[in-house]
């Protein structure tokens, strides 16, 4: 691990207890506004925040560039806590005013998060950096996760473990203040919004891989837990949930290395792969093809999540560096979006073959791409949308 720079190992450990608490709290919003027969409660919170992520996630880019990472990364995370405060006031403005909030803070965390992984490690070594940075976030998601659970169960309410879960994220924001302040560079008042990356075919096409994977997230947090507690009862929501991102902590470090070895065109197409598969078992409605479905769910996030990262760094370069990953976390973001659409229709089988559609599509799209290779596709978003100054 002596190619991890210690700026993004401070990222990593500040993420693990942001999304402790955040994460753990998101995976069981839906069902606690379903428990106060308030059930599209948790969907419209959860549509307002990525919403909203969408609206500034352009505005992020141009702050992060121009100011860099530290302070984006710092204020930002106060919201988590804002957001997990507000939902033990049950009421629902207070909610929805905190859901846009954080949606606002979330473009600007996330901005920070890359501009951070990107610039503070060698291209070479961008695998290795996202399968680290994924070990930390999964690592705090998945036991947030795992011991909200385990805390609801046992204290029969969701209230006092929203409480206790509400502080992780202020934890997180105390270890960003350790971050080093970078420096803005010179004449970045010259620098303006590149107009021509809505017209890069290439970069709109390659923004599909994050759509697809995003979509299928969106189901994680959506109508998966809904169907997990009716078949098994609310403790395997925890349980297999937890899955998604305790499995990543055992091999997002060693997939990030490999696809620095072998490259990482071959894993994405892994990834849909085993997603394509986990929506056919999905749509079956029996508690064998259930847990099926999620097992091979699980695999795709395994190998999509430690590379998602080191993907953004592989098709950009310093200067446009902010302004892609833009666009990337606009269509990301659609994609949850779109599928927590998709689980208000309380419809499971309509909803995972869509999944398997929009999974079908994206492949279809961007298998073009994975053949033409990264480096290529850098190239080609690199004179679609200009030199930027």
């Amino acid at each position: 691990m002596k190619n991890i720079s210690k700026e993004v190992i401070i990222l990593s450990l500040a993420f693990s207890f942001v999304f402790f608490g955040y994460n753990g709290v998101q995976q069981y919003l839906t069902l606690y506004f379903s428990k106060l027969n308030l059930f599209k409660v948790g969907f419209y919170s959860l549509i307002l925040i990525y919403l909203f992520f969408i609206l500034f996630s352009f505005l992020s880019a141009l702050f992060v560039k121009k100011y860099g990472f530290k302070k984006p990364l710092l204020i930002a995370s106060l919201f988590y806590s804002i957001f997990i405060f507000s939902l033990l006031t049950k009421s629902i403005f207070l909610v929805y005013l905190a859901s846009i909030l954080l949606g606002i803070s979330a473009a600007f965390l996330w901005m920070g998060q890359i501009s951070c992984l990107v610039r503070e490690t060698e291209k070479k070594f961008y695998g290795e950096s996202s399968g680290f940075f994924n070990t930390f976030l999964s690592l705090g998601s998945g036991l947030g996760i795992f011991i909200l659970g385990f805390l609801i169960e046992k204290l029969k309410d969701f209230e006092t473990p929203f409480l206790f879960f509400a502080f992780f994220p202020l934890i997180g924001a105390f270890i960003f203040l350790k971050l080093k302040e970078k420096k803005p560079e010179k004449n970045l008042e010259r620098i303006k919004f590149p107009k021509k990356l809505f017209l890069s075919k290439t970069s709109l096409q390659f923004s599909s891989l994050w759509f697809a994977q995003t979509f299928v997230f969106g189901i994680t947090i959506g109508i998966l837990p809904l169907q997990v507690e009716k078949a098994l009862g609310v403790s395997f929501v925890g349980i297999l949930s937890s899955l998604f991102l305790i499995l990543p902590i055992i091999f997002s470090y060693l997939i990030g290395r490999l696809s620095d070895k072998i490259g990482r065109e071959i894993l994405i197409f892994v990834s849909y792969f085993f997603r394509l598969i986990s929506f056919l078992f999905l749509s079956i409605p029996k508690t064998f093809y259930l847990m099926l479905g999620v097992f091979f769910l699980i695999l795709g996030q395994i190998f999509s999540s430690p590379i998602s990262f080191a993907i953004v760094g592989d098709v950009t370069d310093k200067k446009n560096l902010e302004f892609l990953n833009a666009l990337f976390n606009a269509f990301s973001v659609s994609g949850v979006v779109l599928a927590l659409s998709f689980s208000t229709l309380k419809s499971p089988k309509i909803i995972y073959l869509v999944s398997f559609l929009v999974t079908l599509i994206s492949l279809f799209l961007i298998l073009p791409l994975l053949k033409l290779g990264l480096e290529k596709v850098r190239e080609k978003i690199i004179k679609e949308i200009g030199v930027l100054e």
